[in-house]
């Protein structure tokens, strides 16, 4: 782009002479006329010229300016300043020219095709003339389309269109034929699927050969041999030239054909010719083979697991390091298999209760706000209104009596009412299925009163609401001014209460601190009795004192602060709630209120303070309760199941305690199993939940469960499993521990933050991260719009009626059953960063609720929620949709292929030889009754679980302690990507091991997705980049070798185009599939390996580098600094400087200026992508690349690094979610020199800092010398590559020795040269020599040696180590008979031109791929490894 045309630069004398040659330009916003000699800066300056007044000169300037700019967007004024808008109007103007060129070409094709037949017969050349009018016509109309865009549309039109129309005709040509003959409805055989493809691809053929012009390239002839290889037509005439024509049109469709039915077989007929492979015999049982050695490790690993919980005393120290790793990496641990999926459902089954409840609290919300209208006018009556109706509610949900609670519901509106009663209904539902779990039904214990809990629960069926108190939640809660007055009014008015409040006050307190004589006396109180007999008695009255104390007596009793802090230890991570079960304190309404239930409002009124309840956060924290117990006490019950077995790996894993004497319990521990629950106090086993010190449990907890493990209490587990049963918590008394567990919370949570920032709150990761997980799809063999059962229309209705929670019942029933199967909910991303901030380090008993209460606090959190979690909702939608896809798609397959199997086989199937059955499923298949649609859903969720990211699997203890570390930015992906790609090839080599054949063909089928995405897609992406963009795979790669970011250096950069300034646009495909990771660390390999072999480098180096490079990239995701890390390591460490080598600050600045930009550069890593501006001022640039394009004289369209941003491509990226970038090697060559310079001074301090050095000796001189030299040799080898890259990209040594010499470098001729120059001893080495008294050391003689030695030597890398290392591995196979038969031999042959073509030579490196068919060294690379 020009320069900013707001901007008051002075012109350069060859600037202002090519001005003065321009016509004047009219300014439509300004007095006078543009005069030559006046730049583009100087356009707009002022709207009624200089009045003199400065505030009406700026606003009339600005104004101008403004005006001015958006006028030239609109019109495109020619005053050389390229706008937005011109510069959207160059890309759809290549788009038309390409459109309108590719017509008149496609025209121009078939008028000569036409005239081939009279200029065959009769010798005229009337093709000649069609030729030569379209390309006179192209010329009027200047039909030149350039570029990307141009160029691709020119192709699609003239070709792709017009062979898609004819090939999309011969196929309802083909159903049309067959529904005369009554055969639409058969399915096609495989011959004649076969024949109609060949018919589709003949007819493009066809078309293409029509509508080809001269002058088109075949693939014979780019690589100078073949049949397809065109005939010049220069020189000839008449009927030989119609000839060569007919020819040529011959060979391009005949190589269209081909090239169609390979490009068809790469995406679809590769995958039948797999399958055609995968049918041999021999292939089903390679597949049984490989399938049988993975189940067989699996087996050996878990044999591993097993061993190291039961007798670890038989393994060596390296065999129970490495069970523990293992554990430490699986997503149960040493969990057995269906246990862990149980854990795994706890969290999927409590959402699909919220789900619901959040569902029937929208529907309630809606009915209120169409009911409030019609009550009184007026803010404060609409609150009292809108309070008085969620009161009722409240009271129909919790009153007790059939009677009462009937005449209640009357009384609400008839909306308002339905809603009431699915809360209700919801609640007992959950109730009645909480009384029919395992802990339930087999503990037959009483309560104090003679009553089972199953009464208890019967009996609350109908009222039960559970209550929550922020008192009992945040320690510094404060009650409001209304509740505190309510609550003395309360006090003044119960006497009983009061003197009750009082005594316990009275029996707990210690030499009158609380209740002092002078307080009993002024206030009429007297003490009766003593002791546990000790009793207040009030007075006449309770007076304003005595309430007070007694309100203060009471939230004292109540309050978080008045508990003991938790000792610490380990806490279990599943807890079963017994505390909804154990009789609570019926504790009046206002002072209810005065704990701060959840929900409750006081309200001052003419007749004092009234109590208003809204039971919407009590019903949802209700549900979710309910929910979870019953969904902890299944997962407690699967592994007691599994108790006192004695077969195979289960055998004495699960132990009970009941029955075992003291001394067997003895045994057990000190052969390392812990006790579950229980009483500690016998010392024998352990408590795992921690205790509050100097308290012992309550009656009622122990009576109802001991402290939380349900069905396992009393259980004994190896240490191991008990490890994988609870969480470490930091003891809250130990304060060192506490300061420093304090400290790193925070930063793990400013990590998160960070994270938060550049992806929920980013609308390019929002877009990307919907975008990006379709590949999930097509890894999976599940392909959108054409692929078998997925469907995209009933994805969106489901996440819509998640997002909305409303939707048709269909769709919310679908909903919740993919709720419940863990189908969605489980970003990886998402929940790794509200993990990070909500646990932190993880080892404290109390956390955030949210996200947003973590980063600003529960208050702020409540009203930012607002915002903040429609963002999160939004985010977990995209990858709700995809699995949600996934999942439907994996049903319809799996219905499909166990059509016609037996009743057994799809058993078998669907269960896996029963090795994969919930609870559920073996209770109905015990019954035996087969619900082969539950078996599908639930086999179908399973392979979705193990093929698809997935957070809750991917949270290992290994991923969850890495998330506590400060590396590694999304850690969880990467190692789902993992976990899921192998998952994909083992479930397609399961299935192709399986005896069904419908079964096999799904297995290949998904081998065949998975080996599209991961390892076509990227070769295709790349090959077609070079095809359309005119980049070299040469430039490429000299980019990335001298100039690409770390994180480029393995991905694939696909290039888009090259401007005529040599800049080179391109995407990183990498960023754009994810499952980059699978092959990125080949990629890098290959990468170090030519950059080895490049440099000359041994055998031993070339190996090193690329087994680090493989591995780098193996681990870079989890071990790479954090964004957060990142940025504090370039101020602390790094000196000021990025990993890209930009100046975060200037080391010259005062130390205010230097630490405030300091600390901007690290919070910058939290302002979020959306953001117009960072902290530092910097707008963004998004802002740059649209406002700075509209009004440069406001917003300037370039960075602090010159870099421009465009508006087309900011737009794109922001909107689109692809990062389109651009490289500029004339800016990467002035960044270089920098780095050329700096090199260099560092190489010659190695010297240097000796010469100075009063204990220096000569063998020391020489050695610093040489190592100074050596360094110097290998910046200069670095940058001679550079150099060479440069040529490769088009940079010409002069442009370079300008650059170079505009930046300050010397010495650059010679490394260009490729010859070293090194160091010589400087005259200021000499006297630093004398000066430190070792002159006399100075070993001039072995200097002048080294200097000699090491003059002229090359910096050119060896080429011979290469081509040694690469042998021809076709060199030795059998050489194919010169004599070939081309079947266009025996057609008449126009006589040989005198006009020689011009011989196009490439050259061409010799690898096992043919580089003639694939010409990017980079992608053959990567399929020869």
């Amino acid at each position: 782009m020009a320069d900013n045309p707001f901007m008051d630069a002075p012109m350069a004398p060859q600037e202002i002479e090519e001005a003065e040659q321009t016509t004047p330009i009219n300014n439509p916003f300004l007095d006078a006329p543009m005069v030559a000699g006046t730049s583009a800066s100087d356009r707009g300056r002022t709207l009624i010229g200089d009045t003199g007044i400065a505030p009406v000169d700026y606003v009339t300037e600005k104004l101008g300016q403004v005006g001015y700019a958006v006028a030239d967007n609109v019109i495109g004024f020619d005053d050389g300043v390229d706008t937005t808008g011109e510069k959207l109007g160059t890309a759809v103007g290549n788009v038309a020219l390409g459109i309108g060129s590719g017509f008149l070409g496609a025209i121009e094709g078939v008028g000569t095709t036409v005239a081939l037949a009279p200029d065959v017969a009769l010798g005229t050349e009337y093709g000649d003339k069609i030729t030569r009018g379209m390309e006179s016509l192209k010329e009027t109309l200047d039909l030149k389309p350039e570029g990307f865009l141009g160029k691709g549309a020119e192709i699609v039109t003239q070709f792709v269109a017009p062979g898609g129309l004819v090939a999309k005709g011969v196929s309802m040509a083909s159903k049309a034929a067959r529904a005369k003959k009554g055969l639409e409805k058969i399915p096609l055989t495989r011959g004649q699927k076969f024949g109609l493809a060949a018919k589709e691809l003949a007819a493009v053929g066809v078309v293409d050969a029509a509508v080809s012009t001269d002058g088109m390239s075949t693939l014979g002839d780019w690589a100078e041999t073949g049949y397809t290889q065109t005939e010049d037509l220069i020189g000839l005439s008449g009927r030989e030239k119609a000839l060569a024509r007919f020819r040529n049109k011959l060979r391009l469709g005949v190589e269209s054909t081909l090239l169609g039915g390979v490009a068809q077989g790469a995406l679809m007929a590769g995958g039948k010719t797999i399958g055609e492979v995968a049918k041999i015999p021999k292939v089903q049982a390679s597949a049984k083979a490989v399938k049988q050695k993975l189940d067989d490790t699996g087996a050996s690993i878990d044999q591993l697991l097993y061993q190291r919980m039961t007798a670890p005393d038989e393994l060596s120290m390296l065999k129970r390091g490495v069970a523990n790793v293992v554990a430490y990496g699986k997503p149960g641990g040493y969990l057995p298999r269906m246990s862990a999926e149980e854990r795994l459902a706890i969290d999927a089954k409590v959402g699909r209760e919220v789900g619901k409840a959040e569902r029937v609290l929208k529907e309630f919300e809606t009915e209120i706000d169409a009911v409030l209208p019609k009550l009184p006018d007026g803010e404060e009556a609409g609150n009292l209104a809108r309070a008085g109706m969620l009161s009722k509610v409240e009271e129909y949900l919790t009153q007790a009596d059939p009677k009462i609670k009937t005449q209640i519901l009357q009384e609400l509106p008839e909306g308002v009412r339905s809603s009431a009663v699915k809360m209700r209904s919801h609640i007992d539902e959950l109730s009645n299925r909480m009384i029919g779990s395992e802990f339930i039904k087999n503990r037959n214990f009483t309560t104090k009163d003679g009553r089972t809990i199953k009464d208890v629960i019967d009996q609350n069926i109908n009222s039960y609401l559970r209550r929550r108190y922020r008192i009992h939640e945040d320690a510094k809660y404060t009650p409001t001014e209304e509740s505190v007055a309510a609550a003395d009014d309360f006090f003044r008015a119960n006497r009983r209460a009061t003197e009750k409040e009082l005594t316990r006050l009275a029996r707990r307190d210690v030499n009158q601190m609380e209740l002092s004589g002078e307080f009993l006396q002024a206030n009429g109180l007297k003490t009766v009795g003593a002791g546990k007999d000790m009793k207040i008695e009030l007075g006449t009255k309770v007076t304003d004192a005595v309430a007070k104390k007694a309100r203060e007596a009471f939230l004292k009793r109540h309050a978080i602060k008045a508990r003991q802090p938790f000792e610490g230890g380990r806490i279990a991570r599943d807890k079963l709630d017994t505390g909804m079960l154990v009789s609570r304190e019926n504790i009046p309404r206002t002072l209810r209120a005065l704990m701060g239930e959840v929900g409750t409002t006081v309200k001052k009124s003419d007749k004092g303070y009234k109590i208003y309840a809204d039971p919407r956060e009590a019903y949802l924290s209700t549900a979710a309760d309910i929910s979870q117990f019953s969904a902890v006490d299944d997962f407690f019950s699967s592994l007691s199941s599994l108790s006192n077995r004695q077969d195979g790996l289960l055998k004495n894993m699960i132990l009970k305690g009941e029955g075992l004497t003291p001394d067997q319990r003895r045994e057990l521990v000190e052969r390392g199993y812990v006790q579950l629950g229980g009483d500690s106090s016998t010392g024998i086993g352990a408590m795992s939940t921690p205790t509050v010190k100097g308290r012992a449990a309550d009656k009622d907890e122990i009576l109802a469960g001991t402290s939380g493990w349900g069905s396992l209490n009393d259980h004994y587990v190896p240490r191991p499993l008990y490890n994988n049963l609870t969480n470490y918590i930091i003891g809250e008394e130990d304060a060192g521990y506490q300061a420093l567990r304090s400290t790193w919370q925070w930063l793990l949570r400013a990590k998160g933050v960070t994270q938060y920032s550049k992806t929920i709150l980013s609308p390019i990761t929002q877009i990307r991260n919907f975008t990006t997980a379709s590949a999930f799809a097509l890894a999976n063999g599940n392909i959108p719009i054409v692929g078998r059962g997925g469907s995209l229309s009933d994805s969106t209705q489901i996440v819509l009626s998640n997002l909305l929670n409303k939707g048709d019942d269909a769709f919310i029933d679908e909903l919740m059953d993919a709720q419940r199967r863990g189908m969605i909910g489980t970003n990886a991303e998402l929940r790794e960063i509200q993990d990070s901030l909500r646990k932190g380090v993880g080892m404290t008993a109390r956390e955030p609720k949210t996200a947003a209460e973590a980063i600003v606090g529960e208050k702020v959190a409540k009203a930012a929620s607002g915002y903040m979690k429609p963002l999160e909702d939004v985010y977990q939608a995209s990858d709700d949709f995809w699995k949600l896809f996934n999942y439907q798609a994996e049903q319809a397959h799996l219905r499909k292929a166990l059509e016609g199997s037996s009743l057994r086989q799809k058993v078998n199937y669907l269960t896996r030889n029963g090795e994969d059955m919930t609870p559920e499923i073996q209770q109905m298949l015990t019954r035996g009754d087969v619900d082969m649609n539950e078996l599908i859903k639930n086999r179908a969720a399973q392979i979705v679980r193990d093929t698809v990211p997935n957070y809750n699997k991917g949270a290992t203890d290994l991923v969850k302690f890495g998330r506590k570390l400060p590396l590694g930015n999304f850690i969880t992906f990467p190692a789902e990507i993992y976990r899921t790609g192998f998952g994909i090839v083992k479930q397609s080599i399961d299935d192709m091991a399986s005896d069904i054949p419908a079964v096999q063909a799904r297995g290949r089928n998904r081998l065949v997705g998975f080996m599209g995405t991961t390892m076509v897609a990227p070769v295709a992406a790349l090959e077609f980049g070079y095809a359309l963009s005119g980049v070299t795979p040469e430039e490429m790669d000299a980019y990335k070798r001298s100039f690409s970011a770390p994180w480029e250096k393995g991905a694939i950069l696909v290039p888009l185009g090259k401007d005529e300034d040599g800049k080179i646009q391109y995407m990183n495909f990498s960023t754009s599939n994810p499952y980059d990771q699978l092959y990125r660390f080949a990629n890098r390999a290959v990468n170090e390996y030519d950059d080895a072999i490049r440099k000359g480098e041994g055998p031993v180096n070339t190996f090193g580098k690329s087994v680090v490079g493989a591995v780098r990239e193996i681990f870079e995701p989890f071990l790479s600094e954090a964004m957060l890390t990142e940025a504090v390591v370039d101020v602390v460490a790094r000196n000021g400087k990025s990993k890209t080598g930009a100046s975060v600050y200037n080391s010259e600045d005062p130390w205010p200026t230097k630490g405030g930009k300091m600390i901007t550069h690290v919070l910058n890593t939290m302002v979020p992508n959306v953001s117009p501006w960072n902290l530092d001022g910097e707008p963004g640039r998004f802002i740059r690349g649209t406002v700075g394009n509209i009004a440069p004289g406001i917003v300037s369209p370039k960075d602090n690094q010159l870099r421009e941003r465009d508006f087309a491509t900011e737009v794109i990226r922001a909107f689109g979610g692809l990062s389109l970038q651009e490289f500029n090697p004339e800016k990467g060559l002035e960044y270089a020199a920098f780095g050329m310079s700096e090199g260099r001074t560092n190489s010659k301090r190695m010297f240097n800092q000796v010469v100075d050095d009063g204990n220096a000796t000569s063998r020391g001189l020489i050695n610093a010398f040489q190592k100074a030299n050596n360094a110097k040799l290998n910046v200069d080898r670095r940058f001679y590559q550079l150099f060479e890259d440069l040529k490769a990209m088009g940079i010409s040594e002069q442009k370079m020795f300008g650059i170079l010499k505009r930046e300050g470098v010397s010495g650059y001729k010679e490394v260009i040269d490729g010859k070293f120059v090194p160091f010589k001893v400087t005259r200021k080495n000499i006297r630093d020599m004398r000066t430190a008294g070792i002159f006399d050391q100075y070993p001039q003689e072995e200097i002048q040696r080294i200097q000699r030695e090491m003059s002229g030597t090359s910096l050119i890398p060896d080429d011979s180590v290469q081509t040694e290392r690469r042998p021809d591995p076709f060199k030795n196979l059998p050489m194919a008979p010169n004599s070939i038969n081309d079947p266009f031999k025996d057609l008449p042959m126009a006589p040989q031109s005198n006009l020689q073509p011009n011989n196009f030579q490439p050259t061409i490196q010799q690898t096992q791929v043919d580089p003639r068919l694939i010409p990017d060294p980079r992608t053959r690379e990567l399929l020869n490894r």
